[in-house]
């Protein structure tokens, strides 16, 4: 038992699922499927949540996303979480994302601490495997995690099970390149929906509606990120002036709405519409 040490990140997309990442998700599975435990993905080519450059592990195929249904469970899954921090040398984890805590290799001797991206992974244990780890085979995983965590019942190889890819489905859980158009429509809108709710903060239906929920998903986001701090401003559903200036604040921040040419005014108009337009480009899975 020991805890991993160092960290490597992603370059760029690989062509599927690594092996191990399989044989991590079907022993997850056999042991954990009826408390609720499912496939929220492994493979996805797309880049981190939140930034505009750096690839996600997904996209290289060495992180897994393990699902929880049952929320009143989540105390199993925070003592699971800790047995693979504690295992994370013997297993090849480099990385532990889960309830708004991160362990990383990277910088290992501070244990659990606070993570603050855009996704607070309150619904799935996001687990970020070493190149080494990712390419043992399917059959050697699912050994040695049985091994090192141990516990009852029957461990069975299952198919791999990929982020579902676009469709016309009314819960789509991704997006063509929008059109720069600097207007608020129909595709904007339902691009931003889909964003908001990879990052739980939307659960209602992808309609292309700049309603309640929406405008609610957006104020949390902009919270989240820092631009709409509680001591300030209420998460009330209404696209005010001070919400839409949280936006113009976090576009300049990631370099789509630049001080040169615009200034904070809380107005959605072209400016403002292209610039969250260009930057949900870099959202999707493309």
């Amino acid at each position: 038992m020991a805890v991993y040490n160092g960290y490597k990140g992603a370059n760029t997309c690989t062509k599927g699922p690594a092996d191990g990442a399989k044989g991590a998700m079907a022993w997850f599975l056999a042991k954990y499927k009826e408390l609720g435990g499912r496939n929220s993905g492994i493979y996805n080519c797309r880049n981190v949540r939140g930034s505009s450059r750096t690839t996600s592990l997904h996209g290289e195929g060495r992180a897994v996303d393990f699902g929880l249904k049952w929320y009143d469970k989540i105390s199993v899954f925070e003592e699971f979480a800790e047995q693979l921090r504690l295992n994370s040398a013997e297993l090849g984890i480099q990385c532990i994302i889960f309830n708004r805590k991160i362990f990383s290799g990277g910088y290992a001797s501070k244990g659990w601490h606070r993570y603050g991206g855009v996704n607070p992974h309150t619904d799935h244990l996001h687990v970020e495997l070493s190149w080494g780890a990712a390419n043992r085979d399917l059959e050697d995983t699912i050994a040695l995690w049985e091994r090192e965590l141990g516990g009852a019942g029957n461990v069975k190889p299952v198919g791999n099970k990929t982020k579902p890819k676009p469709s016309v489905a009314k819960q789509p859980t991704d997006y063509k390149d929008l059109k720069i158009t600097g207007k608020l429509d129909k595709p904007t809108i339902e691009a931003l929906q889909i964003v908001l709710r990879a990052i739980d903060l939307y659960n209602r239906e992808v309609d292309g509606g700049l309603k309640y929920y929406t405008i609610v998903g957006l104020q949390k986001w902009m919270r989240a990120v820092g631009e709409y701090p509680s001591k300030k401003f209420k998460i009330d559903g209404k696209a005010q002036r001070e919400t839409w200036k949280a936006v113009q604040r976090f576009l300049r921040r990631k370099g789509f709405y630049p001080a040169s040419k615009w200034i904070i005014d809380g107005k959605p108009e072209s400016a403002t519409i292209s610039g969250l337009q260009r930057y949900l480009n870099t959202q999707n899975g493309k």
